[in-house]
């Protein structure tokens, strides 16, 4: 994929935070990744701070997005709110843990 770089990115920051202080957002977050080489799903578990391939079925929040707008939002060429109202983001789920997470970023 070509977004490999924001993945890490977003792996090496979840790795940082500290599981003892303060967190603003506490969720299980499924990205499914439309990609040239296929689609592929990401689990980002907030709660348990890991970052890991595949399938989750209990994600508070399943976002939905191609692999060039992952990396647009991840290098801030596009805010994640304009990625939403532009329909490039789909998101399904908990709206004010999104939103939590939106802020956050």
């Amino acid at each position: 994929m070509k977004c490999d770089a924001v993945i890490e990115k977003i792996k090496v920051r979840v790795a940082g935070i500290d599981p003892n202080g303060p967190r603003k957002v506490l969720g299980v977050f499924q990205l499914i990744i439309e990609a040239s080489d296929g689609v592929h799903e990401l689990v980002v578990d907030l709660k348990n701070l890991k970052v890991t391939e595949g399938k989750v079925s209990d994600a508070d929040v399943v976002i939905n997005l191609k692999d060039e707008d992952l990396i647009a939002v991840g290098t801030k060429a596009i805010t994640v709110h304009d990625a939403v109202e532009q329909k490039k983001i789909k998101m399904k789920g908990d709206e004010a843990l999104f939103q939590a997470l939106v802020d956050a970023i």
